[in-house]
């Protein structure tokens, strides 16, 4: 783990690194930020508009990151938290709780089977509260 910087979290449980990220995003960042509350703003519209979508393919991030991006250390990007693997990115949304795969070959967002696919319903994910998990 020597090669943690500031900013990363080892993968060991992604889920409580990610609910503690995107506590402090939203109680220490955004309030401090005008660029930052409009993006919450307008992730929370998003959310109101898609989450009925998102709740059908709920997922539990620890078996989707250990799944798609084995031993990755998740990186804040933004209002986003990014796992880097050999063959897919997990990007995961620390404001509207979701996240969405991306295949590196193939340039494009994927369902939980690994296919590409345009459908925006297809391809995004609520992430699971731990009660659920």
């Amino acid at each position: 783990m020597g090669n943690l910087q500031e900013g990363d979290f080892a993968v060991s449980d992604t889920k409580s690194a990610y609910s503690d990220a995107s506590r402090h995003y939203v109680e220490d960042v955004v309030p401090s930020s005008p660029k930052e509350q409009e993006r919450y703003q307008r992730a929370k519209e998003r959310e109101a508009r898609h989450n009925d979508d998102w709740l059908e393919r709920s997922v539990n991030i620890n078996d989707i990151t250990d799944k798609f991006t084995p031993g990755a250390i998740g990186r804040k990007k933004g209002y986003k938290i990014k796992y880097v693997g050999k063959d897919y990115i997990v990007l995961a949304d620390m404001i509207a709780g979701y996240l969405r795969i991306i295949d590196k070959h193939a340039g494009g967002f994927v369902t939980l089977d690994g296919k590409v696919s345009k459908n925006d319903k297809e391809t995004h994910f609520k992430i699971r509260k731990r009660k659920d998990m």
